[in-house]
């Protein structure tokens, strides 16, 4: 009786021990809000998409407005982003284009969800299911991020930069509190000029945007400009130059020979006026010579022209003078003398 009891007791207890780890393994403490905490009544889900999550505790409070509307119910991994589903009231209207931020109670304190709405009244409102997009949240700075830059700037010599400028400052600027003050006064001066003249200020921001812009339009002939083939033409001007100058001392020397010239202009003309009538008489058209003109081009180009690339002498007539014999007897005596007969 005592072992079967003892048996008893013992498959009781394993019972109770796999109930109990069962149990716990199927507990998740973001399925029950602390008192005080989450949302009760009537909620419905939207979807929030993130590049990153981290550090973003389970249960973690939605804020809108500064008020507590909701709560994070669970996290899923997308292929590109984290999807934060949080419940809202029903009594909470989140209007399209809502943007979604995390951000910090404290420095060091807890992380929420924050809801911004659109500046723009009359959007429709988020209905159950619907998700903000990548494009309209903002994981903002981690905790560890901020950290790790904090750290960043102590450890790298910042601050101690910081005070190295400030001791060089303290040396440059007088030792007299007038003269600093006198300083003092002149920058502010011209701080005040400055804020006087911003429309100056704005036009000569403009007028190097469009240099800027100018110059990034030309940035292939500029590239040029300072190439090897720009180079090589360059090495090239002083040879042009030293032919140019070559250029204008020659036609000085020639306009200085011609000097004479100048006051012979006159009789030149009264000359040119008798004789070019002589040569050359009115014509019909400008290529076409008249005159005295067209008979020389005629002989040189008609008899000289022709004698001097052949010359030869054309008989068309033989006759002796003076002798009333016949005229047949006399053929043939020209032609036995010229051998064409016995």
């Amino acid at each position: 009786m005592t072992t079967t009891l003892t048996r008893l007791r013992r498959a009781i207890g394993i019972g109770v021990t796999t109930l109990i780890v069962l149990c716990g393994c199927g507990f998740d403490p973001s399925d029950h809000a602390l008192p005080g905490a989450g949302v009760h009544g009537p909620t419905y889900r939207l979807n929030l998409e993130f590049t990153s999550l981290l550090s973003l505790p389970a249960g973690a409070d939605v804020r809108s407005g500064g008020i507590s509307v909701g709560t994070l119910k669970s996290i899923s991994l997308e292929p590109h982003s984290a999807v934060a589903h949080i419940d809202v009231r029903d009594s909470v209207v989140v209007p399209a284009g809502t943007r979604a931020e995390l951000r910090l109670t404290t420095m060091l304190g807890d992380i929420y969800i924050a809801l911004l709405p659109p500046d723009s009244d009359g959007a429709a409102p988020l209905r159950d299911g619907d998700t903000i997009p990548l494009a309209q949240t903002d994981p903002g700075p981690q905790v560890e991020q901020m950290l790790e830059r904090i750290a960043t700037f102590v450890n790298g010599g910042s601050v101690i930069r910081l005070q190295d400028s400030i001791a060089r400052l303290n040396d440059v600027l007088p030792d007299d509190p007038a003269q600093t003050r006198a300083l003092a006064s002149a920058a502010a001066k011209d701080v005040s000029d400055a804020a006087g003249n911003l429309d100056q200020i704005d036009r000569i921001v403009k007028a190097t945007d469009d240099l800027s812009q100018r110059l990034h339009d030309a940035r292939d002939q500029i590239g040029f400009t300072f190439s090897d083939t720009a180079r090589r033409r360059l090495d090239r001007v002083p040879y042009f130059m030293e032919a140019v100058l070559n250029t204008v001392i020659d036609a000085n020397t020639l306009v200085t020979g011609l000097q004479w010239l100048i006051p012979r202009l006159p009789h030149i003309n009264e000359n040119l006026a008798k004789i070019v009538p002589l040569i050359r008489e009115p014509s019909p058209s400008a290529t076409q010579l008249a005159g005295n003109a067209a008979a020389m081009v005629g002989l040189v180009r008609d008899k000289l022209i022709p004698f001097l690339l052949g010359p030869g002498v054309d008989l068309r007539q033989v006759s002796i003078v003076g002798s009333p014999g016949d005229s047949t007897k006399d053929a043939l005596v020209l032609l036995r003398m010229i051998g064409a007969m016995p």
